[in-house]
């Protein structure tokens, strides 16, 4: 908690600085990784353009439906086609 001198508590205020500092850090940290997940997405925005979470959430779902969907397309291909002993 911190200790007193001369009635006041000293070493308080180093704790909060360190607290904000954490939650920057963190904030921070999310930012960063959101900017990277918008560059993976096709269509994930102009460059340096950061959009909000939410609507980058609907294109990361989107965007692995469309994986899944194209993984599957080529699975009946290659079943229809593919080598067949």
């Amino acid at each position: 908690m911190g200790t007193w001198r001369r009635g006041v508590v000293v070493g308080r205020r180093r704790m909060k600085k360190k607290t904000v500092c954490s939650e920057n850090r963190h904030v921070r940290s999310m930012e960063r990784k959101l900017r990277q997940l918008q560059k993976i997405i096709s269509g994930g925005g102009v460059a340096g353009e950061v959009v909000d979470a939410d609507t980058l959430f609907q294109k990361i779902a989107i965007y692995i439906f469309l994986l899944e969907s194209r993984v599957k397309l080529l699975q009946s291909v290659y079943a229809l086609f593919g080598p067949h002993d």
